[in-house]
């Protein structure tokens, strides 16, 4: 690390195995990773960035204190705050930009499995209002999102700057293989209550029984290992067990094979501030059926097939009528290539650069 900055960001979300947050926070920093000056807490690191590494491992003692520390310490004139929190206690000539993604924090849900997303969800419950109004600017990556900080928190919609995800070129340059046999439809979903995904089970065991396809298969990423066990019981009491796959953590080559190969996508959410693995579908030509519940219907537009989450049934439906009619799945892959060109990184890294000169 060297030079003099102006720019900081935190950026432990965005170092090792990492997708979503840290994935946005990589795209909004693109071609100025030696620009700007990345925080992280001691031990971390990552050649690739400018990283000063000084802090305590804990998030909430990271960002509360470490943070506005670092930030005198380097005379730090921008701050940005990239995973939907922000530190209460910047000096007050420092300028936030505060990347808000989803207000899932605030909806009134069943607590998840994991103590760690309960703890964070609290924190995020006191800190997000308080750290909104303190903020100069704020990303968000959907108009979806930008309706809900403006309805929900009273935030001042001048404030608001909407950037929606991408992905890599390679994303793009994807082609559909030969499905897979067994076929399968995918969900890349998580243990979380917001992405539904004991009705998604439920909807599989269903559409089974509704196709007559008995080896018809679901694969499942994005769920930690610790919690698989869970949902196997889940799939095990609907008779299934032995249909459903729970994925490790996988590489973005894997996960397009797996996309590849697949021969629907399913994203079941009742909640959701952009819904990145729609894109990464749509990009591959993969036939999309998503929640018409949450933003889904903003990313895929008439792409992709709808239903209600909280319906089981219509959610096995359409998951059925699209697996039985291949002229279907053919013309809903050619029309998910062409939505998901409004999200080529080409797109999104000119909205990035007019969003940094005006700032």
């Amino acid at each position: 690390m060297s030079g003099t900055f102006s720019i900081a960001y935190d950026a432990r979300l965005s170092l090792g195995q990492y997708r979503g947050m840290g994935h946005y926070l990589r795209q909004m920093i693109a071609g100025r990773e030696r620009e700007f000056l990345g925080f992280c807490a001691t031990g971390e690191e990552d050649a690739s960035l400018n990283l000063v590494a000084s802090g305590l491992r804990p998030y909430p003692v990271w960002e509360q204190v470490s943070i506005p520390s670092l930030v005198r310490s380097y005379k730090i004139s921008t701050f940005l705050a990239p995973y939907n929190t922000a530190p209460l206690f910047l000096p007050k000539s420092v300028k936030l930009v505060m990347i808000v993604h989803d207000l899932i924090f605030m909806d009134r849900a069943p607590l998840s499995r994991s103590l760690y997303q309960n703890i964070g969800r609290l924190y995020r419950r006191l800190v997000v209002p308080r750290a909104l109004k303190r903020a100069d600017v704020v990303v968000t990556c959907s108009h979806y999102t930008a309706r809900q900080l403006v309805s929900r928190l009273a935030l001042d919609n001048c404030k608001i700057h909407v950037i929606p995800n991408s992905l890599g070129k390679e994303w793009f340059s994807t082609e559909p293989g030969q499905p897979a046999s067994p076929r399968y439809i995918l969900a890349v979903a998580g243990e979380a209550p917001s992405k539904n995904l004991s009705r998604a089970i439920a909807a599989f065991a269903r559409c089974r029984t509704l196709s007559q396809d008995s080896s018809l298969r679901l694969k499942v990423a994005g769920v930690k290992e610790r919690f698989h066990r869970i949902f196997q019981t889940k799939a095990r009491q609907l008779g299934v067990a032995d249909f459903v796959d729970f994925l490790p953590y996988i590489l973005d080559t894997e996960m397009r094979q797996l996309f590849q190969q697949a021969d629907l996508f399913v994203m079941p959410s009742l909640s959701e501030g952009f819904g990145i693995p729609v894109l990464e579908a749509m990009a591959c030509g993969l036939p999309v059926a998503a929640s018409s519940s949450t933003c889904l219907q903003e990313i895929a537009g008439e792409a992709a097939r709808y239903f209600d989450p909280l319906s089981i049934e219509d959610m096995a439906t359409t998951l059925h009528e699209i697996l039985v009619d291949s002229a279907l799945r053919r013309d809903m892959s050619e029309q998910g290539r062409i939505q998901s060109r409004e999200f080529h990184p080409d797109v999104v890294s000119e909205q990035v650069r007019s969003f940094w000169n005006e700032l």
